[in-house]
């Protein structure tokens, strides 16, 4: 089987993906909901808020490519997020909410 990664858009709510998030740098990760600090990769939720964390963002995809392949391997549950696409989207937003 050929399997590769490709983008996928769909609808999807930015305040839940925000709550259920892992935001993973270049030596660890951090909790999108309450933004605690150094949590592992294979975390399944955040030690300080308990957010379970459906949802993973790589904020340079590029070098934490075969990270990302296994962690799909591992864990086929837990969907990859554009960490780009979700700093736009939330920060629209954002936006939008304050000039209400």
């Amino acid at each position: 089987m050929n399997c590769k990664f490709i983008r996928i858009y769909k609808n999807l709510d930015i305040y839940n993906i925000k709550e259920h998030l892992l935001i993973y740098g270049d030596l660890s990760g951090q909790c999108a909901h309450c933004q605690e600090m150094e949590i592992e990769l294979d975390a399944r939720q955040c030690p300080k808020c308990g957010a379970d964390f459906q949802y993973i963002a790589f904020r340079n995809i590029k070098s934490h490519m075969p990270k990302a392949r296994k962690l799909c391997a591992e864990l086929p549950d837990v969907v990859l997020v554009d960490h780009d696409d979700f700093k736009k989207v939330l920060g629209a937003l954002n936006a939008e909410n304050f000039l209400k």
